[in-house]
Parts: C-alpha cells; structure tokens; sequence
C-alpha cells in the first residue's frame, strides 16, 4: 500500500534525513531536528537564524516572501550558504506556512552538489541508505547501506532504475510526485512504499526524495534517503489485526469494556454494551468520562470516584448499584487495571463494568432458601423449637466438651402423659395443639444457655449446659408443672414425665447418655402410674 503521510508531520520532521528548522517570523530558530543536531553536529548557540551563519540570510528571506504574488503559493527561497561551525556548503531551502499562531517558515539544508557528487565520501558516512540517481531513474551513485539494505552488489544496481526495483502499485503512485519535482530544485516529498530485494520478497522503507540540479551540466538529479520501517510495518499489521480482532470480541461481550489514557479522564474506547447497561448513549462519556457517575447511587458515588480516578490505584474490583429514576436498581462490578511500559511509567487503564443484577438476586435467592432449608432441617416445623437432629448436634457438641473441660451439664427427657388419650378423644388437631403448648412451656421455664428439642411424637428432651447440681431442683420443678393453657378444651390436663441423666465419665457417647436418660422418664412414669392407682385404690 502506497502512503503519502501528511500527519503526524512533527514526528516525520524530527526523523527526517534531511537537516531542518523552523523558524517564527522573526527568524528565530524555534525548533531542529535530529539531523540538525547529531549528523552535522549542529549546535544551537543562539536562538536567530543569522547568528548560526557566516553571512547573515534573513533579510533575503523576508525580502523574497513579501515579493511573492498574494494570491498564488510563494516559491521556496533557496541559496548556498555555510555554517559558522562547519565548512561545508549547503543549499538552503526554505518554504512558509501559514498556522494559528502566525506565519512559520521550515528551512531544509542540503550538502552543495559537489559534497553528494557520485563517488563522494559523504554519503558512505550515513547510517540509512543514500542512492544519486538522474531524471530517468538509473542509479548514477549509491551508499554501503543502500545497496546491502536491497541485497544487491553496487555494479548490479547501476545497470537498474530506481522504479524497476519498486513494487508496481507503489511506482506507479510515486511517479508522478518524481515528475513534478523535475526543474524545481531544493523540493522534496516522502513515501513509504515497498522495494523489491533481489531474493524476491517485499521490503518496506520510507523514502525521502530531493531535487538537485548539477552545477556543471544543469542536469536535474534525485537524492534518495532510505529508511528500513519493514518492522515497523510488520508490527503495525499486527496492532492493526490485534485492534480489529479486539473490537470485534469487545463488542460481543455481555460486560462494559472500556480504555483509558494514563490520565483517566482521557477515554480512548466504550463498547456499546454501555448503551444497554447504563441505558444512555456511550458518546456522552468521550465528552465528559465522569458522565457515569450520575446513576450510580448516592451512597456509593463517592467510592466509585475514588477508585476509578485516583492516581494512586493500580487495580481495582469494586461492587456498587445504579439508581434510576423509575426506582429500578442494577447491581455492577467495577474491575480494572493499570498497564506499566518496560520503564514503570503507566500507560493505559483498563477495565469492566459488569452487571451483576441476576447474580445477586441469584445469590439473594440462594441465601433465603438456604435459610429455610435451615429452618426446616434444624427447628421442628410444629412447635418451633429444636429438631430431633439440631438437638442431637447440641446433645453431642455438649458431650465433647465435657470430655476436655469436665463442665456439669444435664439432660432431661420429657413425655407427655396420656397423650394418645387426648388424640383419640379430641382429634390430631387438639393434640397438635397440646404439643405446641408443651413446647411454649419448656422454652419458658429454661434458661437463654439451655435449649429444648422435640424428639419425635410427644418426646421432648431440655438440655441443661453447665448447670451445677444445685440448680437442677428448681429447674426440674418448673418444668413439670402441669400446663394449663387458653385455647384447649376445658377437660384436657397435660401433664409430663422427666427423667434427668447428669453427664459423667461412666458416659461414654451422646446417644448413651441420651438413652439413658430415656430410661429415667420411663422408671419415674411407672412409678408416677404405680402411685395413682395406689392412691385410687385407696379412695
């Protein structure tokens, strides 16, 4: 692909081969480039153009100017002239420009035609490849660099022309900017396009060409500055492949992906997805990068500011909602990164605004049935109080400790007496009720560190932790009064058995000693039986 570059013209203008300067209308010397500087050891020690000179030019510069015809571009002032710090001539040739801040004039220095003669030393001094060739094209002289940069020996390439070793689409395109320099000495244009090396592939190289006209013979000559870029290049396809292939997978994600300058409020890129997510245009972030902020809630504004424009954050993943005006909210998440050069110095941020509404309602939803499941596998779904299984995890829990600390704890198995009565006279209902009563009655007569459990059926057991001895009676006694509640029907008495198992050494498992005190609420309901019948009988 052939390219005449005109942006970027200051970068070009500092790589340029050929020595240059700017000047303000004063002639001020306001800008050189490298070869200014490095290839004619040129040193700036003073700030106008006549003060570098052996003879002053600048009065011959403005006078040529303001003879030029208003309404048609000024011809290039071009004459022969020497530096104070060197003894070389050269052929200085400059042209002006019109920009915002007034009227600048670029100044190109050439070596005099008998320092680039075919055959001068000077040319095999420069680092890039340098080629003299007239106005048909044949090579009339050439540098080291020229000929090894295209692979051919100096005699091969002087029985060629310069355009039969061009690519032809690129001839073809450069031919007539040749054709145009032909009698206007001291102009120059710049290509890139590509060589054909004599192995036969492509060769990139950006080429700067001047006009000259011999002293002797009058005969117009080209001088060709040639620069390898086929890297360059190479790495440009592969940014540009990158950037398409990026844009392409940037677009079609479900997050918000965004880039950055150094400088956050430099927005470089937004995917569309912002459009959905933000339900606003993205555009309005390239003018203003702050613009996101405003949806985002009250309360959490702050933070996203904080994380998204301070200087000092490297990485970042943050969580905050977007309040909108019909009261909907969207959950997002905030993640990005800073990406270092080889130097450390920051030069883009990335990231992704990601929403997360599904999720955390997902999440939100988890959380609830995880509760009720909760609810039902450790609390009885009747009374309300501990399950068989919870309170058997308290049961052991308790008995593990007691096996590393030696705390007293007591454990109290509880049945309701005549229970399966109350059901075949009064119904499943009525008995569901007394059992509710019963559980009301526990949970009331214990203390905040002891727990009640239904074991199954009209089985109850209360776990007494770390309860001395002496507290038992008391406890015990509350416990088994009889419950007299509002809401049963008006013959029904509940009444209840415990038996109390204190834990031991002799105990040697929860389930024991849940057993065992089992067996106690069974010997003291027979005994609580003998002794009615006893007393019945006696009546």
């Amino acid at each position: 692909m052939f390219q005449t570059q005109n942006q970027s013209q200051m970068l070009y203008f500092d790589i340029a081969p050929v020595p240059m300067l700017i000047l303000n209308e004063l002639g001020e010397i306001v800008h050189s480039n490298r070869e200014c500087q490095n290839i004619l050891r040129f040193e700036q020690t003073s700030s106008h153009i006549d003060d570098c000179l052996s003879a002053g030019v600048w009065l011959d510069i403005k006078r040529h100017f303001s003879m030029s015809p208003v309404f048609t571009p000024p011809e290039p002032f071009s004459k022969v002239i020497k530096f104070t710090c060197s003894n070389a001539s050269y052929s200085l040739n400059v042209s002006v420009a019109d920009t915002s801040s007034g009227v600048t004039y670029v100044a190109a220095l050439t070596l005099h035609s008998k320092e680039v003669a075919p055959g001068g030393v000077a040319m095999d001094r420069l680092p890039f490849g340098m080629a003299v060739v007239d106005s048909d094209g044949h090579f009339l002289d050439m540098n080291h660099a020229f000929y090894q940069l295209l692979g051919y020996r100096e005699e091969e390439l002087k029985t060629k022309k310069d355009f039969d070793l061009t690519y032809v689409s690129d001839a073809n395109s450069e031919k007539p900017l040749r054709h145009n320099l032909i009698g206007r000495g001291g102009q120059q244009y710049h290509v890139d396009k590509r060589y054909i090396h004599k192995h036969g592939h492509q060769l990139w190289v950006r080429t700067f060409v001047s006009a000259v006209s011999d002293d002797v013979s009058g005969d117009m000559k080209f001088i060709i500055s040639v620069f390898d870029i086929h890297e360059e290049k190479q790495l440009q396809d592969v940014i540009a492949t990158s950037e398409r292939r990026f844009r392409v997978i940037a677009e079609n994600v479900s997050s918000v992906v965004w880039i950055s300058g150094a400088d956050p409020m430099r927005l470089f890129y937004v995917n569309k997805c912002y459009d959905n997510v933000w339900e606003e245009s993205a555009e309005s972030l390239y003018g203003d990068p702050r613009a996101f902020l405003k949806k985002i809630h009250p309360a959490e504004r702050e933070l996203a500011s904080v994380t998204r424009f301070s200087s000092s954050t490297d990485s970042w993943n943050v969580n905050y909602r977007l309040l909108f005006p019909d009261g909907r909210i969207k959950h997002i998440r905030d993640s990005g990164h800073c990406v270092f050069d080889g130097n450390s110095e920051l030069i883009y941020r990335v990231g992704t605004l990601t929403d997360i509404t599904s999720e955390i309602v997902q999440r939100d939803n988890v959380v609830t049935m995880a509760q009720q499941l909760r609810q039902l596998v450790e609390y009885d779904s009747l009374t309300g109080i501990k399950s068989r299984h919870a309170i058997m995890n308290d049961i052991r829990e308790t008995y593990q400790q007691f096996s590393m600390t030696g705390d007293p704890s007591m454990l109290v198995y509880i049945d309701a007496d005549g229970f399966k009565g109350i059901n075949d006279s009064f119904g499943h209902e009525v008995g569901d009720q007394v059992l509710v009563k019963i559980a009301e009655h526990l949970t009331s007569n214990i203390r905040d560190s002891d727990v009640a459990g239904r074991i199954g059926g009209d089985e109850f057991v209360v776990l007494l932790r770390h309860t001395a001895q002496s507290e038992v009676p008391q406890i015990l006694e509350r416990l088994c009064r009889d419950i007299n509640s509002e809401g049963l029907p008006i013959n029904i008495a509940v009444t209840l058995s415990l038996g109390e198992k204190e834990l031991c050494s002799n105990i040697l498992s929860a389930e024991q000693w849940l057993s065992e005190a089992d067996q106690t609420m069974y010997h003291n309901k027979r005994e609580k039986k003998k002794a009615r019948s006893q007393h019945l009988s006696t009546l």
